[in-house]
């Protein structure tokens, strides 16, 4: 299966799906819209085990809303996600090093000067 940011294709529809909606979602809601708009045949328990997934990995928080119903939210950004799965990929493919992930980026290839000048100003503003 496809990855995308070190989510499943799945995991980051979901994500997308919470991304978009200002108040949690129930469980209900979001099965009902993966059936009807992604048009998924899921039973509860796959819902369920794509949810429990993307809580474990912290990403994704269940509240009571009501006795018997959980409303999901993101607990972080799209743009936080994204960070920390660069930063995952720095650590565990470049020895930390983001030099090294720079280097591999570009490859043979060398910079234009618009490009250098993008890279010069991003950082920056982050020093």
């Amino acid at each position: 299966m496809s990855a995308k940011y070190g989510l499943t294709i799945t995991e980051w529809q979901i994500m997308e799906l919470l991304w978009s909606r200002e108040e949690p979602m129930t469980f209900q809601e979001i099965m009902e819209y993966a059936n009807t708009e992604w048009n998924k045949s899921w039973k509860a328990q796959t819902l369920n085990t794509f949810l429990l997934g993307l809580k474990k990995m912290g990403i994704v928080r269940a509240e009571k809303m009501l006795p018997s119903c959980n409303g999901y939210s993101a607990l972080c950004t799209k743009e936080q996600l994204i960070h920390r799965w660069a930063r995952k990929v720095i650590e565990e493919y470049f020895n930390n090093s983001f030099s090294g992930f720079v280097t591999a980026f570009i490859g043979e290839e060398k910079l234009s000067d618009k490009e250098k000048e993008e890279i010069r100003e991003e950082l920056k503003k982050l020093l």
